[in-house]
């Protein structure tokens, strides 16, 4: 194993959806009392280990309410039934029914996946030192709708107005931007969201240290039974729509994926036991760590 590897930034301890845990209503007592007469609804959203803030939820034609910072939220509702729907640009819509009795306080959580299109805006890009400042020529390179649209930027501007006259036209939705080359610093990293017919431009902070970020994902874990015992002959398989990659565990049921950015599905199997599946968020540059725990059939 290499979880050290120092080209990949910004450990991530979970994938987008523990194996046992789906999104879903559950009764809690950990949130705020309702007040009399009245239920409380929260959760948290999020989009693999990132949480998904300025996201609206909608609970009827009247109610609604946004994530915060921390993708949490909560809304005080009047008993009955509803339906929690999330359908936000940039993501999967998806929606949970609910049914409330005065005092309840249930928990509704949503693991997103992303989308782009139809439509097409445009980003524009210009790399700083950091902290700001001068822009520096760089290697500009953008991921997202499992395309990759690379660039030099000689004045560390797109466009430049010489030798790019626009930035990246792109499907609409979220694109990482990651900018490398320049001598004495490492490299930098943003994400931002494109709106339909629309710029924004994405300013691309160099690291301090000349390290790079890699351009791929790492995904390791380990396969456990019940009593938290390694399973040394299990098989992981990932794969998405058009690729599929399978490694054996080692000895200690240990496992490690290095592979393109996207979301992928996770599959688990060993002889003895139920298969198990979870979705995984590959995010250039990061490692994910997914918790990974099989019962025997």
């Amino acid at each position: 194993m290499h979880a050290n590897r120092r080209t990949f930034i910004r450990r991530s301890t979970a994938a987008t959806a523990g194996l046992f845990a789906v999104a879903g209503a559950t009764a809690t007592a950990t949130a705020d009392e309702p007040a009399d007469g009245m239920a409380l609804v929260e959760g948290r959203l999020r989009y693999g280990d990132i949480p998904a803030r300025d996201v609206t939820l909608a609970f009827d034609e009247e109610t609604s309410t946004e994530t915060a910072s921390n993708g949490r939220y909560e809304q005080e509702l009047e008993p009955g039934t509803y339906t929690v729907t999330v359908d936000e640009g940039g993501y999967v819509a998806d929606s949970e029914e609910i049914e409330l009795e005065a005092g309840d306080t249930t928990s509704v959580n949503f693991d997103l996946e992303r989308e782009w299109g139809p439509e097409e805006g445009e980003i524009e890009v210009a790399i700083v030192e950091p902290g700001g400042g001068s822009t520096l020529e760089s290697r500009v390179t953008l991921f997202g709708n499992g395309e990759t649209h690379s660039a030099i930027a000689p004045d560390g501007w797109v466009p430049d107005g010489d030798y790019w006259t626009r930035g990246f036209v792109v499907p609409e939705g979220w694109w990482e931007v990651h900018a490398e080359g320049v001598d004495g610093f490492g490299d930098g990293y943003e994400e931002v969201y494109v709106e339909p017919n629309k710029t924004v431009r994405a300013v691309v902070e160099l690291g301090s240290e000349p390290r790079p970020i890699s351009k791929n994902s790492l995904i390791t874990g380990t396969i456990t039974d019940e009593d938290d015992e390694p399973i040394s002959d299990a098989m992981v398989r990932l794969r998405d729509d058009t690729s599929t990659m399978i490694e054996r565990v080692d000895t200690d049921g240990q496992f490690e994926l290095e592979h393109d950015p996207g979301q992928y599905t996770l599959e688990v199997f060993a002889d003895g036991y139920d298969r198990a599946e979870t979705d995984v968020v590959a995010r250039f540059g990061r490692m994910v760590e997914p918790e990974i725990t099989l019962e025997a059939d």
